[in-house]
């Protein structure tokens, strides 16, 4: 049985995964990008359908990496004297 084609992703289309993953945790972005990078390797998957898997996965990717940045800026600031990167205590304002 031939299988169904799937047309390239949409802006809305693409606009709603990014809504969705804006809700992520890191763990559940990196979750879902470990499942789509699953199926981006499974030869069998037609050609649209991997173009809808990539950009779904980039969203995915944009989330961890805005994550990571998120915590990487809330615990490193410059030292104004030394120039230097020092972490920061949560705990003093």
């Amino acid at each position: 049985m031939p299988r169904k084609k799937s047309e390239p992703s949409t802006t809305s289309e693409q606009d709603t995964w990014r809504e969705d993953a804006s809700k992520l945790s890191y763990e559940e972005a990196l979750q879902a990008l470990d499942v789509l990078l699953g199926q981006l390797q499974d030869d069998s998957i037609p050609l649209a359908e991997l173009q809808r898997n990539h950009a779904r996965a980039s969203i995915y990717l944009d989330r961890c990496d805005l994550l990571l940045s998120q915590v990487e800026q809330s615990v490193r600031q410059l030292d104004p004297n030394t120039m230097e990167e020092r972490i920061l205590d949560p705990s003093q304002p």
